[in-house]
């Protein structure tokens, strides 16, 4: 589904899932790219499992680890610079912890050393292309035209000079309204959305509002609420206490935006017999 509409792999993209010996399409990218690659499989009545966009929620109950959790909500957003279709990207924080967990994370997230991949000590890169910055730094204008407050970031990062036009993004952290466009959307960059609440049922009905039902996160001490809390999340996949956790043994998928059908596991390979 790459290059320019018409170009040559344009125009390979289109012979090939078109083409009439295709039997199965599975596909992981973008909700439009998967939308296009759908409707070329209702042409032909042709299975189709998608792998799209997400846009999870980490929810850190009042008896979590702080620390744990923040390394996890790190781990979470910041690796491959945020790049990843599971990221949590949304924090959700009982609001008796609040300010603890936020003050450990913007302190674990301004110690990330942005840089050259390949260098000794970098702990994020870049973002895949030149385009895909400008879409997280247009995504970070909006977010503050809707209230967001910046909390960490927020711009593109000050690297070393030879890193000079590279396509880095800060890591960054959002106090975020709920209406904002940087709480519903997915930005993929380094970019965490954080909010509060105060029972159990708001938790779940803020993680449940997104379009997106890919992959979610929560933080307990109480197992039996880990489990009650997780059971009640619309997505394919809920970690507890952890994040992006997987084993090639787990199916991996998705509902609602998110798209359908597996990966990795037994079910993965059902997909394709």
């Amino acid at each position: 589904t790459g290059g320019p509409p018409g170009g040559r792999a344009g125009r390979g993209a289109e012979r090939l899932v078109t083409h009439p010996r295709l039997d199965l399409l599975s596909f992981t990218g973008s909700g439009r790219a998967g939308r296009q690659l759908l409707r070329a499989s209702a042409e032909a009545l042709r299975p189709t499992t998608l792998e799209l966009g997400g846009k999870g929620a980490a929810i850190v109950f009042d008896d979590a680890d702080v620390a744990a959790a923040v390394d996890w909500a790190c781990v979470g957003i910041f690796a491959c610079a945020g790049q990843v279709c599971s990221a949590t990207s949304r924090l959700l924080v009982h609001e008796s912890i609040h300010d603890d967990v936020v003050a450990a994370l913007l302190a674990a997230a301004a110690d990330i050393r942005t840089g050259d991949p390949l260098t000794d000590g970098t702990t994020m890169g870049p973002l895949v292309s030149a385009g895909q910055r400008d879409r997280v730094l247009a995504a970070l204008a909006d977010a503050r035209a809707d209230g967001c407050d910046v909390l960490l970031g927020g711009g593109a990062a000050d690297v070393d000079a030879s890193l000079a036009g590279g396509y880095y993004v800060e890591p960054t952290v959002l106090a975020a309204p709920r209406e904002s466009r940087a709480w519903r959307d997915e930005i993929f960059g380094p970019v965490l959305a954080v909010s509060t609440f105060s029972t159990e049922a708001e938790a779940i009905a803020a993680a449940n509002e997104s379009e997106y039902g890919l992959a979610h996160a929560v933080f307990s001490a109480d197992g039996a609420r880990a489990e009650r809390v997780g059971a009640a999340l619309d997505a394919g996949t809920v970690w507890l206490n952890c994040s992006q956790v997987l084993w090639p043994a787990t199916p991996f998928g998705g509902w609602k935006r998110s798209g359908w059908g597996k990966e990795f596991g037994a079910e993965g390979i059902d997909e394709f017999v």
